[in-house]
């Protein structure tokens, strides 16, 4: 009888322990799982505040916001590229144009400060735009209009006085002829965004059409591989190019210099190429801190320089 009293009071003694197991190991799993929970909202918090509120430098809000490019632009293909100038037998040219000038006040005036032979692109109606484009203007740079046009897709806003398809020739003939006024000392435009205005061919000829009668070049943005712009210029005997290679869709040092690499390769392959970057702190950074590895093997030079 005592024997058997042991045995039940055993099994009420283990089947407690078994349970008070369970307890432990479903309280540990839920710890574990908010751990992994806490873990991944750092990570995408990390991400964002670094893709955007780092990476922005304060850029003001507009009504309806700005985008300051347009997503996956298509990569410059080789076999577009003219193998035919070399106006030296010395070193390959590249071009580096800052698109986006004008709503970046410090970091825009330390690019203009930089002993780099760049070409700066400002937007018509940026708060900053008036102030920078005449400190580039007396400081000798090479100066363009960073026109903006339409995109595809309405959730990209180009910001104000852009060009829209849906506009009469007169309605675009007004903006850009406005826009110009706030860059005047411009010598050549290239677009901000348009990927759907730049396929139009009617639109881009109507364009093409005013920028030759102020005397002007087009660099094409190439935001959409089918963009008409170069081929259009080309036939209408403007001078005219268009981008290599975007610098700073990875806002990191680290890439910034390698697209650099990619820009002076592309260049040395070539004897000429056109990279756009754009006024962020890493893209000065990377400027100031890989640009001048690169002046025994190719020579930076404005834009125009590189045209046909």
């Amino acid at each position: 009888m005592a024997y058997s009293k042991t045995r039940k009071s055993r099994k009420r003694v283990a089947k407690k322990k078994k349970g008070s197991l369970k307890t432990i190991t479903r309280f540990l799993s839920f710890l574990l799982l908010v751990l992994l929970l806490a873990v991944s909202f750092c990570a995408v918090g990390y991400v964002i505040f670094f893709r955007t509120v780092m990476a922005q430098d304060g850029i003001p809000e507009l009504t309806g916001g700005i985008v300051f490019e347009e997503p996956d632009p298509p990569p410059h293909e080789e076999k577009d590229v003219k193998q035919k100038f070399r106006k030296k037998p010395d070193l390959p040219k590249v071009a580096i144009v800052i698109d986006d000038m004008g709503y970046h006040e410090k970091v825009g005036e330390k690019l203009l400060n930089l002993p780099v032979d760049l070409s700066y692109s400002f937007l018509p109606f940026a708060p900053h735009t008036k102030k920078q484009e005449a400190a580039a203007h007396a400081m000798g740079k090479t100066i363009l209009l960073h026109l903006p046009l339409q995109p595809k897709g309405t959730r990209w806003d180009p910001g104000p006085g852009a060009l829209f398809l849906a506009d009469s020739s007169d309605i675009q003939r007004e903006k850009f002829e406005k826009a110009l006024q706030h860059v005047p000392n411009a010598e050549g435009v290239n677009n901000h965004m348009g990927s759907l205005f730049t396929e139009n061919t009617a639109a881009m000829r109507l364009l093409l059409e005013a920028i030759d009668a102020h005397s002007l070049y087009f660099v094409d943005s190439y935001t959409t591989a089918a963009s008409v712009g170069l081929k259009l210029a080309r036939d209408m005997n403007i001078k005219t190019e268009r981008r290599h290679i975007f610098l700073d869709n990875d806002l990191t040092v680290a890439k910034v210099c390698g697209q650099i690499e990619k820009l002076v390769v592309t260049a040395e392959k070539n004897g000429w190429a056109i990279g756009i970057g754009h006024p962020h702190e890493s893209t000065l950074q990377a400027i100031s801190d890989c640009a001048g590895s690169y002046v025994f093997r190719v020579e930076f030079v404005g834009v125009q320089e590189v045209l046909h």
